[in-house]
């Protein structure tokens, strides 16, 4: 039996945050793994680190889409076209 990596510092039962009422969640200050029988389930994710992370990802497919104008640019598939600030 391999053992499954966590990426959370908390965790927390499925049993036990059945049993707790909304507060658990409400109260999410971090990651948090949900367990059944010693297996990762699902993750909780507060809404202050889900924004974070979605911003990341964003900067990311942003990154990729410049990176490849740039590479488009630089092999001659796409020219520039100059600009006043005060046009736009």
């Amino acid at each position: 039996m391999s053992a499954q990596r966590i990426y959370a510092e908390q965790v927390v039962g499925i049993t036990e945050l059945k049993r707790q009422d909304t507060s658990f969640i409400e109260n999410l200050k971090e990651i948090t793994a949900v367990l059944k029988r010693d297996s990762v389930k699902a993750y909780l994710v507060p809404p202050s680190i889900m924004e974070k992370l979605m911003e990341a990802l964003d900067e990311i497919s942003l990154t990729k889409t410049v990176n490849q104008r740039l590479k488009d640019l630089h092999e001659g598939k796409t020219t520039t076209v100059k600009v006043s600030i005060n046009d736009l």
